[in-house]
């Protein structure tokens, strides 16, 4: 059973390999619950977890391989290409799509930070400002950079 005060981090990531080892030292490190996916089951989750920060990744493959090498269903939005689907994924958190009541869910302000290959993408480019989010890394990044913006998120 995890502890009430013990937080909550979800890393909205396709690329498991690469992610993998943000993920362990966070867990070894603070001892905070993470999940690390991004596949489509996620979005019901969101209705009934509270995250207390999220990692996204602004691109997403429909599908893609899991640890064990099998393929797996990845968040879809019709008629949004996969170069958008994290974005289009933070539109509606931000809408109140995944919090169905105020005591459950992940709320609409939780703290996100994007993540990106896309060297000239910034955190002011999120639909044209209209997604707050509360800070930008690019990819390949510093662990201990990143780890230190979520501690500086969650630790207020």
């Amino acid at each position: 059973m995890m502890p009430s005060n013990q937080k909550r981090v979800l890393l909205f990531d396709e690329d498991f390999e690469s992610m993998r080892d943000l993920k362990e030292h966070i867990e070894e490190e603070f001892g905070w619950y993470v999940t690390l996916t991004a596949e489509q089951s996620i979005l019901e989750r969101l209705t009934r977890e509270r995250f207390d920060l999220l990692l996204v990744d602004v691109m997403i493959h429909p599908v893609s391989l899991d640890a064990d090498g099998q393929e797996v269903r990845n968040v879809h939005f019709e008629d949004i290409s996969w170069l958008r689907t994290g974005l289009e994924f933070l539109r509606r958190l931000r809408m109140g799509e995944f919090s169905q009541e105020a005591s459950s869910g992940t709320p609409t302000d939780v703290p996100v930070i994007i993540c990106s290959a896309v060297g000239d993408y910034s955190a002011e480019d999120a639909l044209g400002n209209q997604i707050k989010v509360e800070g930008h890394m690019e990819k390949p990044f510093r662990l201990k950079e990143i780890v230190a913006r979520m501690r500086e998120l969650l630790e207020d």
